[in-house]
């Protein structure tokens, strides 16, 4: 037992899911439509393919009672990067659980969640590690790998803990390779430069600024192709650019590791995930779960989507920026857009303000949907988002919740005030170590 890693070990927690969906005629799949979901659905998907169990996957955006209405009540259902926080839903299906969110009390189904093992899931699982735990007892599925590395990193994680060990799995099998240098993908440098958002510079959105960005600086062409003196010019200029205006941690979203997948269509890590999580915001889920089922034919739109979503997410920003407001220990700002309110959210407090908790709103069909996020440095201080925003909401007549860094939620039109304020409280608690 001794030499058994983290992953391992959640695969142990594993094996009675694994046997359940193998006894399947058939079998649905519910997944969150961002990065971390959708390559959990890939994961889930393409071990169903291989095991010759037929399969239907729906991705969505929020987990409630609704399901109900598009689920068939005697079909297994796996949940994926859901369900662990809404027993009162999962309970009605014959269900399976691959989550990493905080688990509720109450859970009849079978859950792999690596909480309950002792594992942090905000931090170094995502759902996709969990779907690639149980996908590694089901056969020889370790090229799926790169999937669950992409998901990690669509869901701000390090590769720590149990990610560490399914790099390491996937770098031993040949499927992941680990390069040292820019974070930012591949293609040209004025387009690649022009739509970053993470890192967010003060040219983003900005194709004259980033252009003559690029010119006083000498360079021309792919960012893959720079020469290593030309690259390490891009580097130091960037990073300056960045420390002069961001904390220095955000120098971690430049410069440090970057993965190439080997068997994914698309080979840059951080490309793969853009483009994922793209087609999953803009409503086109099923063509990111395509490219993650490695469809040829689907790659070409699918990497348009992500210049779509980021154009989306900075002129978002541009605006938001400039009509943010101060609430006691908090920040909000109100906005009517696309699903770009996480993006918004992490985007401020990782690159502009960093000192309190940042929390976007977004009104759309009756309902407000709510982002909120957080830094290492405050939870070192006592936030808890889960906590915050799942007990604000509840006040507020809606419902939320996620990890202390990262949360969300939803709320009816006309409760924000109700809600704002039961933060505000709850944030301030925490963070004078009053909880």
């Amino acid at each position: 037992m001794s030499g058994m890693s983290k992953l391992d070990g959640l695969s142990g927690l594993a094996k009675p899911a694994a046997e359940k969906i193998k006894a399947q005629r058939f079998v649905r799949v519910v997944s969150h439509h961002d990065a971390d979901g959708i390559t959990a659905c890939g994961i889930v998907c393409q071990m169903l393919q291989r095991l010759s169990i037929p399969f239907q996957a729906t991705i969505i955006s929020n987990l409630d009672a609704s399901i109900a209405n598009i689920i068939e009540p005697d079909r297994l259902v796996i949940f994926c990067d859901m369900g662990s926080g809404q027993p009162e839903i999962v309970n009605k299906f014959d269900a399976v659980v691959l989550d990493h969110h905080i688990p509720q009390d109450g859970h009849t189904q079978v859950q792999v969640n690596p909480h309950l093992i002792g594992q942090d899931g905000g931090s170094e699982i995502s759902a996709s590690g969990v779907c690639y735990s149980l996908a590694r007892l089901a056969g020889d599925n370790t090229d799926l790998a790169g999937l669950a590395i992409s998901g990690a990193i669509g869901d701000k994680q390090k590769m720590v803990g149990v990610n560490k060990d399914i790099l390491d799995e996937g770098v031993k099998a040949g499927v992941v390779t680990v390069l040292k240098g820019l974070k930012l993908g591949r293609g040209p440098l004025e387009k690649v430069l022009t739509y970053s958002t993470d890192p967010y510079f003060d040219f983003s959105g900005r194709p004259e600024e980033a252009a003559k960005f690029i010119e006083e600086l000498g360079l021309h062409g792919n960012i893959e192709s720079l020469s290593q003196e030309d690259t390490r010019k891009l580097s130091s200029a960037l990073a300056l650019k960045l420390l002069k205006r961001s904390p220095p941690d955000t120098i971690d979203s430049l410069l440090g590791d970057a993965y190439v997948l080997s068997d994914e269509l698309i080979k840059d890590v951080y490309d793969f995930t853009n483009t994922v999580n793209s087609c999953g915001k803009l409503g086109v889920p099923g063509l990111g779960l395509a490219v993650c089922l490695r469809y040829g034919p689907a790659l070409k739109e699918a990497e348009s989507k992500r210049f779509e979503y980021s154009g989306q997410i900075l002129s978002a920003f541009h605006d938001a920026i400039s009509r943010i407001r101060e609430c006691g220990s908090l920040r909000y700002v109100d906005i009517c857009c696309s699903d770009v309110t996480g993006a918004i959210a992490s985007t401020i407090i990782r690159y502009v303000m960093p000192d309190k908790p940042v929390i976007v709103l977004n009104t759309d069909d009756g309902s407000v949907k709510i982002s909120a996020r957080g830094t290492a440095d405050l939870i070192g201080k006592g936030l808890d988002l889960s906590v915050a925003v799942r007990e604000s909401a509840r006040r507020a007549g809606g419902s939320g919740g996620g990890h202390k860094i990262a949360s969300g939620g939803m709320i009816p039109v006309g409760r924000e005030n109700e809600f704002l304020t039961a933060m505000d409280a709850i944030i301030g608690r925490q963070l004078n170590g009053k909880v």
